[in-house]
């Protein structure tokens, strides 16, 4: 199978789940220095700053945890926080801190491919979207189950570049299926603009150029969820040659909506990227999936944030949001519930299910639904 050719750069799957899980605090910290300005010299700068404030390597290395993670995910925040980072004057300082701890590989790895002579960031970052894009073309072939993310794509166009092209070799095979996808692209995932434009086969290897005429990103890397411009607070430009839409078919459709969905859940500890996430329309109009973020998450900041923006808990995707909203253990005000406590959002059958349940809703919202019902009466 495929799948199961471990030479082959593109079929590699993304580093592992064991990484470096940051607190919200730092989290939020590494977020808040690229929001608020579109100049990349002061998130390099803000960046800079932070990653030199103190003396304390568990610190650092906590940051470093956050700035991978978020770059992971593939947001706004993110892409900007990883431009920062390859633009840093001390990467030796940092890959002294990256060594020590396992869970940061995948930084780690990035800025040892540095070595080989560090791209500029504009080729890196279009060979990086490159790459990205071949590989979500090889996900809806059933070849990857995954596609790539920002570091781990950024680290093969660093590690494998040449004379203004990535070369990494294919087999017969799936040289094969590559020649199929790049004469008919299928339609990219939602919220992902990609570009299969320059990247050609020749026997044994598939070549990616980096180089892309006046191309730029906005973010300093290519934002891989949409949501990018709601996440960072105001309208922001656009690449400079956007790609034409493709409207996806129900299965590309369906597939978007799957990984997406794991993509939320396996970020359900995280806050920050979880709000992110609650921004990016293509992730709360997945039947089902915000509610199922209300039910899993216990930070009562994220159920608030539901609560205050009406088109997270209205509509048809969100119709189980408000009685998951009641539910949920959460200490969330009992002034912030009232308004779910009506028949226009939770049916009345379900409310007194609610009021006579003892063991599995808070005691003060079994109290409140009871008044509310005995109002009606």
């Amino acid at each position: 199978m495929l799948m199961q050719a471990p030479a082959c750069s593109l079929l590699q799957p993304n580093f592992g789940d064991d990484l470096a899980s940051p607190s919200d605090e730092v989290l939020e910290e590494l977020s808040a220095l690229v929001q608020g300005t579109d100049d990349p010299f002061e998130w390099t700068g803000a960046l800079d700053a932070l990653l030199s404030a103190d003396g304390s390597a568990d610190r650092l290395a906590e940051r470093l945890g956050a700035l991978q993670m978020l770059a992971a995910v593939g947001g706004a925040i993110g892409a900007r926080l990883l431009a920062a980072f390859w633009t840093q004057p001390d990467h030796a300082g940092l890959a002294r801190c990256l060594a020590t701890d396992p869970a940061l590989e995948p930084l780690a790895a990035l800025v040892a491919a540095r070595e080989t002579g560090a791209l500029d960031l504009p080729p890196l970052a279009g060979g990086t979207r490159r790459l990205v894009s071949l590989a979500d073309q090889l996900c809806q072939a059933g070849l990857r189950t995954n596609g790539f993310d920002l570091v781990t794509a950024a680290t093969l166009v660093q590690a494998n570049h040449g004379n203004g092209q990535v070369a990494l070799p294919v087999d017969r095979e799936l040289a094969i299926v590559l020649a199929g996808l790049l004469s008919e692209p299928r339609p990219f995932r939602g919220g992902f603009a990609g570009n299969l434009d320059g990247i050609e086969l020749i026997p044994g290897l598939v070549l990616i150029d980096l180089e892309d005429g006046e191309q730029f990103f906005p973010h300093g890397f290519p934002v891989l969820i949409d949501g990018g411009r709601a996440a960072l607070g105001g309208e922001l430009p656009s690449t400079a040659a956007a790609d034409t839409a493709v409207e996806p078919d129900a299965d590309a459709q369906a597939m978007d909506r799957v990984r997406l969905r794991k993509l939320v859940l396996d970020n359900i500890m995280s806050t920050s990227v979880l709000l992110e996430f609650l921004r990016d329309a293509k992730v709360t109009s997945i039947p089902g999936l915000v509610a199922e973020v209300v039910v899993r998450t216990r930070n009562p900041q994220v159920i608030e944030t539901v609560i205050i923006n009406r088109s997270l808990h209205t509509g048809f995707a969100n119709k189980g949001v408000p009685l998951a909203i009641l539910r949920s253990p959460v200490n969330v005000s009992i002034k912030s519930l009232r308004k779910f406590m009506h028949v226009k959002y939770v049916s009345k059958v379900d409310l007194k299910r609610l009021a006579n349940d003892r063991t599995g809703t808070r005691r003060e919202v079994a109290q409140e639904i009871t008044k509310y019902l005995e109002s009606l009466t």
